[in-house]
């Protein structure tokens, strides 16, 4: 897998890892909000069902709130959030307004099993199984051929899985696009492909899920998305004539699944440009069905052959990750229009191209410290920015907590860095072009143990955190990292020697108890034998035997 892409200017450099995955949504959403002067809130919320901690955000703009859920804002009516929430009453609103679905039906939790599988027998195969009410590909079993597979399906949907609610319709036969649309207008488009690899005649197909896995670390969206092998890949590929250990031909494409869900490794194509005139009406007359929705995922199976487009569902949650950055085509800014949706009135507003850390906000919420947190607004307006390159005897001399201190004094943001050649690199970026071209003669002054022998300044275009950070090189990072490894293990260690401790104590008095028992199991078994002995025993027998003789009677 390649990014065969260029992300957009203004997102790169600027999506922290604790921002990947599924938080990816909130925080461009939020990112984009806050460079345009609006106060950002985030707060957690405590789920006590499932005992989660969720975490939620909210946007003002001149005393106007407006909450969100992720993607999902509040603008959004609970109507068509009820309508989207249930896929048979997606269907049927569909339909109603002249939307091609699929033909199917819902069965409720209480349908037997052999109902289902006797609508599937009279529909006719392949056809897809799915929960009324989930998202992200959970549950679906889609192009089942048979009674067999359908049975199959059946037990892992309904019964390994609890979803008793599911819908049974054709599978519809086509490329799977999920068209993002805001107010009345289609942003973008990409087509969701199954899991796969493309052999290189070198790898086998082991060590290509391997190589793609590693390759969607990078991606904040995929990253958390790996293949993984399981029973659906092993029958996958084994239908196909091959094993873990096949080496495909170069530029075989091999798909691992028949799902095309990304949260299962699937990957995102953009296909905004290949949308026809008939398929973004179809979209945006689907999208009007289901009045106040504000923006969607709209999911449909499109047949380019014939130009003719089936809607399958309508995400009211949907994943913007997959637009912004696709396996292949262009990067679609998905979020602004988001904003402009939510607040027209910042339409025009120059943004800044700083961004927040994210990382301190989201730790005091997960550990409880706070409820809530506000992300300081940044300076708006046009961001200057310059790189300066300092040459000479500038490491290990306190340098960089210098130039830190510089630019905070001057309002600066930007970081610090040493080289590996032993130079010392410096952003900076502010409001005032002016002080940050200033910043050099700064950068040439440097501490009094420094010196100094050049400064070398370069254009920086890309976005900057706010506030001005000394980043840690590879090694010092590791060094830290393995510094809280060992003290964690050392605590590890200590707990385990306390519970050991505390097992041994307890074995011990359960030992001791033994002992105990069985002394007094001696003492009573001696008891027994002298009673047995005793001349009492002897006269008492005639009268056993009599009690004896009463009961048997």
């Amino acid at each position: 897998m390649t990014n065969e892409h260029a992300w957009l200017p203004h997102l790169e450099n600027a999506i922290p890892k604790s921002a990947y995955g599924k938080k990816l949504s909130m925080y461009t959403i939020a990112l984009e909000a806050w460079r345009r002067g609006i106060n950002v809130k985030f707060y957690r919320l405590e789920d006590p069902e499932e005992n989660k901690l969720r975490i939620r955000y909210s946007l003002t703009y001149q005393g106007r709130e407006h909450r969100f859920e992720s993607s999902r804002g509040d603008l959004l009516t609970q109507e068509a959030y009820d309508v989207c929430d249930d896929k048979d009453l997606t269907k049927q609103n569909l339909s109603k307004a002249g939307i091609p679905v699929p033909d199917g039906k819902r069965f409720k939790e209480d349908a037997y099993d052999e109902v289902i599988v006797d609508y599937a027998n009279t529909l006719g195969y392949p056809v897809v199984i799915k929960p009324i009410s989930e998202n992200g590909g959970k549950g679906v079993h889609a192009n089942i051929q048979d009674t067999e597979e359908m049975r199959e399906a059946l037990i892992h949907v309904r019964q390994d899985l609890n979803y008793r609610d599911v819908i049974v319709e054709e599978h519809v036969p086509g490329k799977e696009f999920r068209i993002f649309i805001v107010g009345n207008k289609i942003i973008g488009a990409v087509n969701r492909i199954p899991a796969n690899i493309v052999g290189d005649g070198i790898n086998s197909i082991n060590e290509l899920i391997n190589k793609k896995n590693g390759e969607k670390r990078g991606n904040p969206n995929l990253s958390k998305n790996a293949i993984e092998i399981d029973k659906e890949v092993l029958n996958t590929i084994q239908f196909k004539n091959y094993t873990l250990n096949s080496i495909p031909e170069a530029g075989d494409c091999v798909f691992l699944r028949n799902k095309s869900s990304v949260s299962m490794g699937g990957d995102p194509i953009d296909v905004t440009e290949k949308l026809t005139t008939h398929m973004k009406d179809l979209a945006i007359k689907a999208y009007q069905s289901i009045p106040e929705l504000g923006l969607c995922g709209l999911d449909m199976i499109i047949d380019e052959e014939n130009n003719l487009g089936t809607v399958i569902e309508i995400n009211t949650k949907p994943m913007l990750g997959l637009h912004l950055f696709p396996v292949k085509g262009s990067s679609r800014d998905i979020t602004s229009p988001i904003i402009d949706y939510y607040f027209p009135e910042t339409v025009d507003v120059e943004k800044t191209n700083l961004y927040f850390d994210f990382d301190s906000i989201l730790e005091p919420l997960k550990s409880r410290s706070t409820d809530m947190i506000e992300v300081t607004l940044p300076p708006l307006g046009k961001l200057y920015a310059k790189r300066y390159i300092i040459s000479g005897h500038v490491q290990g001399v306190g340098y960089r907590k210098w130039i830190r201190k510089q630019a905070l004094q001057h309002h600066l943001h930007g970081y610090t860095k040493n080289k590996k050649d032993g130079k010392v690199v410096v952003v900076v970026a502010g409001s005032d072009e002016s002080d940050v071209r200033a910043f050099k003669d700064i950068c040439a002054q440097g501490p009094k143990k420094a010196q100094v022998e050049k400064v070398k300044a370069k254009e920086w275009e890309k976005p900057v955190k706010i506030g001005f950070e000394i980043k840690k090189e590879p090694t010092e990072k590791r060094l830290k990292d393995l510094e809280k490894q060992l003290q964690k293990e050392k605590q590890d260690k200590k707990k385990i020697a306390q519970e050991r401790s505390a097992l041994d104590q307890e074995k011990r008095e359960v030992k001791q108890k033994l002992e105990s028992m069985e002394e007094e199991k001696e003492r009573l078994q001696q008891e027994y034998t002298a009673l047995r002995n005793s001349r009492v025993w002897r006269y008492t027998k005639p009268l056993r035997n009599i009690s004896s003789m009463a009961k048997r009677s």
